[in-house]
């Protein structure tokens, strides 16, 4: 038995020094090779550079065009921060909190969309003729009756401002002073 081992041991030592053989020659090679290779490398990157800034005006108008803008994006970090619970919303910092101007704006832009409405659909009807309004229909009124309805008093004139500062300069409207 020890003698099988032996040969197995030579087979095995003889394979090795044959891939050290061959490593070796490989190592030999590839040190004739690199300037050559190192230069087509070079080539190649200098090519492969010229290509990129030729296409990369493309490219950047392709990312520019597939990113949302700054709207949409700032929309999107208001939901999110609305979605944060309070306590998270206090600790963070300043400049990441959604602007109030923001709400300003969209109510701005909200009332001038509204008066804009207003206006428009009165210029539309002053344009318009009366006859595309119909007149309303006199409502049937009830036979006459024999007695005469109850007069109503005249309402009591509102003093305007005139009056009452007539009224402090009277001598006769002024409290008896004790």
């Amino acid at each position: 038995m020890p003698f099988k081992k032996k040969t197995f041991r030579d087979k095995l030592e003889a394979q090795l020094s044959e891939l050290a053989e061959q490593t070796d020659e490989l190592r030999k090679q590839v040190v004739e090779r690199a300037p050559g290779v190192r230069d087509q490398i070079v080539e190649q990157s200098n090519e492969l550079a010229r290509q990129v800034a030729v296409k990369a005006p493309v490219v950047r108008d392709q990312i520019v065009a597939a990113l949302p803008d700054r709207e949409q994006l700032l929309d999107l970090r208001d939901e999110l921060f609305e979605r944060l619970p309070e306590n998270v919303q206090e600790k963070l910092p300043e400049k990441v909190k959604p602007k109030r101007t923001r709400l300003r704006k969209v109510a701005a832009v909200g009332v001038l969309t509204g008066a804009g409405a207003a206006a428009f659909a009165i210029l539309k009807r002053r344009g318009e003729t009366s006859s595309a309004y119909p007149a309303p229909t006199p409502a049937t009124t009830p036979p006459p009756t024999t007695t005469a309805p109850p007069t109503v008093a005249p309402a009591p004139a509102t003093p305007t401002a005139a009056d009452l500062l007539d009224e402090a300069g009277d001598p006769q409207h002024k409290a008896p002073t004790t």
